[in-house]
């Protein structure tokens, strides 16, 4: 379980994140939804520790993470960050192997339990005829799907990603918030991760945590969170919600659409 308690960060004397708390159980997905600068993505980093806390603290399974040195924490909490540009002449194989680097002997060799895990998370993620290609010459939706495989390979119990559907099509987007929903069941992992849209997060979400301007406001199911009348006061924009008539998720939809 990975458990946030009265989490607050600051950047100088600017509270940006004040007093969350929740809890992530294994085989469970929260997701983060708020407005741009509500504190999604420096929740996500300062659950890793990139980000130091003011107060408060970050847990899995008891355990303080700030008691953990980072090989410590890598072997516990993956990250799979926002989509961006990445440059250097490695490999989408080499990339990939990067998130073995908690589990290789001193000398940085890597062993046939190292190679199985790439070779699966490869699998996982539709790239294994992408494996010899340079990581500078693939789409940003590619290389995205790459950051999750690297995550994937680092065999964590808690897995963490930040926006990881930017840059990628409907169909990439839904097979892999699919992978990570089957993973999550599968293999019992927590995760964590700040999604935009709010319709995908109807769909594959456990929990939803909604942030405003750094504070929690609410916590639930996605049909205990995502209300017109919390989504509208939240995003400044009035909305309507629906039920999916098959599912009975929440649908959102720009209030007056379904009167045209």
């Amino acid at each position: 379980m990975l458990k946030i308690d009265s989490l607050t960060v600051a950047y100088s004397d600017k509270v940006v994140l004040r007093d969350i708390s929740f809890e992530v159980a294994s085989g469970e997905i929260l997701a983060l939804i708020g407005p741009n600068g509500a504190g999604k993505s420096t929740l996500i980093r300062a659950a890793t520790g990139v980000v130091p806390v003011k107060a408060g603290r970050v847990s899995v399974d008891g355990q303080d993470l700030t008691d953990l040195s980072p090989a410590q924490r890598a072997r516990i909490l993956a990250v799979v960050p926002q989509a961006r540009q990445l440059g250097g002449a490695f490999s989408v194989e080499q990339a990939v192997m990067m998130g073995r680097t908690p589990y290789l002997n001193w000398l940085g060799q890597e062993g046939e339990a190292d190679k199985a895990a790439v070779r699966l998370a490869l699998e996982q993620t539709c790239l294994e005829s992408f494996a010899d290609r340079q990581i500078a010459k693939l789409s940003g939706g590619e290389q995205q799907r790459v950051l999750l495989a690297r995550a994937l390979a680092q065999s964590t119990p808690v897995l963490l990603l930040d926006e990881p559907t930017n840059h990628l099509d409907l169909q990439h987007q839904t097979n892999l918030l699919s992978l990570v929903k089957n993973l999550a069941k599968k293999k019992q992992l927590a995760v964590l991760m700040a999604l935009h849209d709010l319709n995908l997060v109807s769909f594959f979400a456990d929990k939803v945590a909604l942030l405003v301007d750094g504070e929690l406001r609410y916590l639930g199911t996605p049909q205990e969170v995502i209300r017109a009348e919390y989504i509208s006061a939240a995003y400044r924009t009035p909305v309507e919600v629906v039920p999916h008539p098959v599912t009975g998720a929440p649908i959102i939809f720009p209030q007056g659409m379904l009167d045209q």
